[in-house]
């Protein structure tokens, strides 16, 4: 590790790197008359490099995101902090893939604002869950939700293999409307 005293600046190699996340912004209870408790997740982040200073660091070289059940993976991304440390968002570019659950992300570029767990990724950007690619200008996700928003949307939905459609082995007509055994009861 190399530091410099004058601006507080550091710089590792082979890093793995632990950083206090800002508080999540949680909407409070209906009828509860209480908000509920702001929670905070570390993000655990490695790379080949990393540069820092008060304010930011700048990780460069296979890094990897591990922060509440996400896995964000890209070539070179800028940790922003606030006061107290916390990370408040990442900017993330090159090579960007994002695994939370069985949904997926990917493009060239993304912002991550941490206390909403928002994830916007553009540069050719895909999402996938087990049953529809999508693609568009523009992929949001948040962390922990089962949807995805994308601008300017073309879809693809994957349905049951056909063979699995038909019983019996006979043969279906696929303009009938009378179902998989192509008679009507």
């Amino acid at each position: 590790m190399t530091a410099g005293n004058k601006n507080h600046e550091y710089q590792v190699e082979n890093a793995v790197v632990t950083l206090q996340s800002a508080p999540l912004k949680q909407p409070s209870r209906k009828g509860g008359g209480k908000e509920s408790s702001l929670a905070r997740d570390p993000a655990v982040i490695s790379s080949k490099r990393v540069v820092g200073s008060n304010n930011q660091a700048v990780f460069t070289g296979d890094v990897v995101v591990k922060q509440r059940t996400m896995d964000l993976r890209c070539d070179k991304m800028i940790a922003h902090y606030n006061g107290p440390r916390e990370v408040t968002r990442a900017e993330c570019v090159g090579n960007v893939r994002a695994v939370d659950g069985d949904r997926t992300a990917r493009g060239e570029r993304a912002d991550f604002d941490v206390p909403s767990g928002l994830l916007v990724v553009t540069g050719n950007p895909e999402a996938r869950d087990p049953t529809t690619h999508l693609r568009g200008s523009e992929v949001r996700m948040t962390v922990g939700q089962s949807n995805f928003e994308v601008k300017d949307a073309v879809i693809t939905v994957e349905t049951a293999p056909l063979k699995e459609q038909r019983k019996g082995g006979g043969r279906s007509n696929p303009g009938s409307a009378s179902g998989a055994g192509g008679t009507k009861p």
